[in-house]
């Protein structure tokens, strides 16, 4: 007989998820018909090139950024702007994954809401991308949303570029596009869930690279002998993935405590 399907929502009032649409697929299709012109090339290419150019313009803007988020804290009304806009950035980003998908012959299984009070937001999951046979068609799916939250910022960064230093909007701008690029750039860490891991496990060949990493490391310690079993490359590539994670935690929390610092002494 044919699988049960999934219920439509699981958990309780304060945590949970409930499926959106009866067929997922199907929907994200007739936005694929649509949106599709958008995908090409010619299109994609020059985004990704602005999109680059404005994150190197922000890295160097930094100390602004900091100060016009201080600024966009302190307005309350600028502020809940800026967290609708990040959070339907959110939604946009995860049909972007299906969107994706898609566009290289993936299957959207469900487009449903997840919450955990008091935040709830949008998700879609693909599930058979990562048998696509194209790395390149499998690395787009996973990074087509940091890459969608990046162009939403795209107009805001050039508004931001056109005012004269010391404009009040100027600074309020400064802050969104901080908050934005934290966002969508954060996905891109290769630290589980985000799409970064996904990322480096296509890059990879390895589906499960944080669970065979802690595996790994947990028989190092109670059974050397069989830990010096695993095939050199797999030794090689645990012990570099442990050591960036632990790098990459530290980093995190070493640029949170400063950019908390900064926002909190001016």
């Amino acid at each position: 007989p044919p699988a049960a399907p999934p219920p439509a929502r699981t958990g309780g009032r304060w945590h949970g998820t409930r499926r959106l649409v009866a067929d997922a697929d199907r929907t994200t299709a007739r936005l694929h018909r649509v949106l599709r012109p958008l995908l090409h090339p010619v299109v994609q290419l020059p985004l990704l090139a602005a999109v680059l150019v404005t994150v190197v313009a922000l890295v160097l803007h930094t100390g602004e950024l900091l100060d016009g988020t201080g600024e966009l804290i302190r307005e309350p009304a600028a502020l809940a702007g800026a967290a609708l806009f990040l959070w339907f950035s959110i939604t946009l980003h995860e049909l972007a994954h299906g969107i994706a998908a898609q566009h290289y012959g993936g299957t959207v299984t469900e487009i449903g809401l997840r919450w955990r009070f008091p935040v709830a937001m949008l998700y879609c999951t693909v599930d058979n991308y990562l048998f696509l046979p194209a790395l390149r068609a499998r690395l787009v799916i996973a990074g087509a949303g940091a890459h969608l939250n990046m162009v939403l910022l795209l107009p805001f960064a050039l508004w931001w570029s056109l005012l004269p230093p010391g404009d009040p909007t100027r600074a309020l701008l400064a802050g969104l596009l901080l908050l934005g690029a934290v966002q969508g750039l954060s996905n891109l860490v290769p630290l589980p869930p985000l799409d970064g891991y996904r990322m480096l496990g296509h890059l990879l060949g390895t589906a499960r690279l944080a669970p065979e990493t802690r595996a790994y490391l947990t028989l190092r310690r109670s059974d050397p002998d069989a830990a010096a079993a695993y095939p050199r490359r797999a030794r090689r590539l645990y012990t570099a993935y442990a050591a960036g994670f632990v790098a990459l935690v530290l980093l995190a929390a070493a640029g949170t405590c400063a950019a908390a610092y900064q926002l909190l002494t001016g």
